[in-house]
């Protein structure tokens, strides 16, 4: 009876060892069900960031990531991008005077992003690869550099350069098929382009409008491209006969005597400091827009780097109407 009795005890011994390693080596299933959906999750999301598609830029045909999330841009696009909805992971749109230091613009609209020196000139290809991206954004600048690119991500190589911000940024939403939104932004511009338009000319009239640029060796008259592109296209203000044709650049350089023959009602001055050609001139002091009063100063160092730029022409945009609104309601 007594060995019977201690059997069975042994035997639910055994059972009760064999419940609790049983229970011990279980997955419980909320954790087995949550390792499965992240899993999942994971493997989908590294699906997605592989997925490619071809798109037509200024080589031919290219593939590129469906969903980019680590963009290089080196063509000075990177404003246009944040516009469409992209944060590059690296810059080419630094200050033209210190190709190291993003513009003021990009300090406040995308701080600690990289740079690779300033787009216009040679560019780091070390910081390109440094930063690790899945896709690259050229310009013409890059063309001679554009096979060592195509060895560190995909490569778009866009056709239009610093003096072509419209074309620029138009072939920018086509590869991104992002349309809609730079229109929607261009739609927006323009409406607010035409709204100063107005409260200039609602006092100004005809009166005519120049854009000069003055530096210690030089003088430049500009009919095109960056501040004069906003001033005379955009704003739609009238240029001031006698406007030489202007060179790649949107402006001509012009000797003292030519200025003499030129006399805008209102110049736009572009001048990083007062030690330029123009100081104690006679002819500059004698131009009409001199004697009324009627110049206002920009430096040559904001124009270029902002007034090329989506985010920087809108900024500029304002400053001129800051300027000649105040100055014409006074």
């Amino acid at each position: 009876m007594v060995r019977k009795k201690r059997m069975m005890h042994a035997g639910i011994a055994v059972v009760l060892m064999v419940t609790l390693f049983g229970c011990g080596s279980q997955p419980n299933a909320a954790t087995t069900a949550s390792s499965i959906s992240k899993s999942n999750a994971s493997g989908a999301a590294e699906e997605v960031s592989k997925q490619m598609r071809t798109v037509k830029d200024a080589k031919g045909n290219v593939e590129i990531p469906v969903h980019p999330a680590r963009i290089a841009d080196i063509s000075g696009s990177t404003e246009e991008l944040l516009v469409l909805g992209y944060k590059p992971i690296l810059t080419g749109n630094t200050d033209m005077q210190d190709p190291m230091v993003l513009t003021p613009m990009l300090k406040k609209e995308l701080p600690g992003v990289s740079t690779a020196g300033w787009f216009q000139t040679d560019v780091n290809l070390e910081a390109i690869m440094a930063a690790d991206p899945d896709l690259i954004i050229a310009g013409p600048t890059q063309e001679k550099i554009y096979d060592q690119l195509t060895k560190i991500a995909p490569t778009v190589m866009i056709p239009y350069g610093f003096n072509a911000f419209r074309e620029r940024f138009a072939f920018v939403a086509e590869v991104f098929d992002k349309k809609d939104e730079m229109e929607d932004w261009l739609k927006g511009y323009e409406q607010r382009a035409q709204q100063i338009h107005d409260q200039i000319t609602n006092v100004t009239q005809q009166e005519t409008f120049a854009v000069i640029e003055a530096t210690p060796k030089e003088i430049r008259i500009y009919a095109r491209t960056g501040l004069a592109d906003i001033i005379f296209h955009d704003l739609g203000l009238p240029q001031t006969p006698g406007t030489p044709e202007p060179d790649a650049w949107g402006g001509k350089v012009t000797n003292m005597e030519a200025l003499s023959n030129f006399n805008p009602d209102h110049v736009f001055l572009l001048a990083d400091n007062d030690q330029n050609v123009l100081r104690n001139s006679n002819i500059w002091s004698s131009l009409h827009a001199v004697k009324s009063g009627n110049v206002y100063r920009m430096s040559s160092r904001q124009n270029y780097n902002e007034a090329f730029f989506a985010l920087g022409k809108k900024n500029v945009l304002e400053k001129i109407s800051e300027q000649i609104v105040q100055h014409i309601g006074q």
